[in-house]
């Protein structure tokens, strides 16, 4: 009889990472897969990313799933957790399943079980979600590249193709970033970022991968990529505190995560200064590389809740 084990998935708008661990927690295995955000690539794209990073986590120790957290982007609404509690339900017969956002799953990497706290989500897209004392999740952003997802990558790189193309009109400053997208990109001509971008595969992909950029022409003072920065900062803040608000209480411990802010000094920095600047006041901040673990955490609570049978 294969012994039973937990999985665990953090699926975003970059990549999938999967964790298998024993009952007691101790990681077995890892598996790293494309993006699972089924709004951007599909469903079926999204499904198969998630069995690829579970597969993989599992080739060093095949057990049997006794209990498998899915922590999602995309993934908000009712009909949403549906369609993959089915497909993960059918998959995996002898789980018990958890679907939940990505953003709930960096609650539980961040904060106790039940507690109230804040999670912040700033990588390709962005989101904020919140925990009150009753349990209550309540979200602010999220809502993808064309209606928010304000402060993002893909927000950072967007303005920085806005900045680079209003410098060659001549309606904005001389900026760092066009060599350093230009060199990025392999071109040499602004004009050529046309065709690049909107020819490319994952447009939204591949200009969330211009934020880096952005840092390094800071770091250099550049006034185009500071301002960047500085109302991508703000509007993380200011979506944070659109939770903060409704939660009623503070200080409350916030918890970040992705590579956006946790790379990008300058954002981080800033990003605390408009927090400041809102009043906004946390008991604890925490910078969380792997939220994956709070998946693990809310998969092990669904084989507590479910009691002994779900490990015989």
């Amino acid at each position: 009889m294969k012994r039973k084990v937990v999985a665990g998935v953090d699926g975003g708008g970059t990549k999938t990472l999967a964790l298998v661990t024993d009952l007691n927690g101790q990681p077995l295995g890892q598996g790293l897969a494309g993006p699972s955000n089924y709004n951007v690539v599909g469903f079926e794209a999204a499904c198969q990313a998630v069995e690829t990073a579970l597969g993989q986590a599992m080739q060093s120790d095949p057990g049997e799933i006794a209990a498998l957290c899915l922590g999602l982007a995309g993934v908000g609404r009712p009909e949403d957790v549906k369609l993959f509690q089915t497909w993960a339900r059918e998959k995996f017969p002898a789980a018990a399943v958890l679907i939940v956002n990505d953003a709930e799953i960096l609650l539980a990497a961040g904060a106790p079980p039940d507690a109230p706290a804040l999670a912040l989500i700033c990588g390709t897209g962005s989101i904020v979600y919140g925990r009150a004392v009753n349990g209550q999740l309540l979200r602010a952003g999220g809502w993808g590249y064309l209606f928010g997802d304000e402060g993002s990558g893909y927000a950072i790189g967007a303005a920085a193709l806005r900045a680079v193309m209003r410098a060659q009109d001549g309606r904005g400053a001389p900026t760092l970033l066009t060599g350093l997208v230009l060199s990025q990109r392999g071109l040499v001509d602004p004009q050529e970022l046309v065709m690049n971008i909107y020819g490319a595969g994952s447009p939204r992909v591949e200009i969330a991968g211009l934020a880096g950029l952005v840092e390094q022409a800071a770091a250099e003072d550049d006034i185009s990529a500071l301002a960047i920065l500085d109302d991508a900062a703000l509007a993380l803040a200011r979506t944070v505190q659109a939770v903060y608000r409704k939660l009623g209480l503070a200080p409350v411990p916030l918890a970040l995560t992705g590579n956006v802010i946790l790379r990008g000094e300058y954002l981080l920095d800033a990003f605390r200064w408009a927090c400041d600047d809102l009043g906004l006041v946390f008991s604890n901040v925490s910078e969380i590389s792997e939220p994956v673990e709070g998946a693990i955490r809310l998969a092990l609570e669904k084989i507590r809740a479910a009691g002994p049978s779900a490990v015989e």
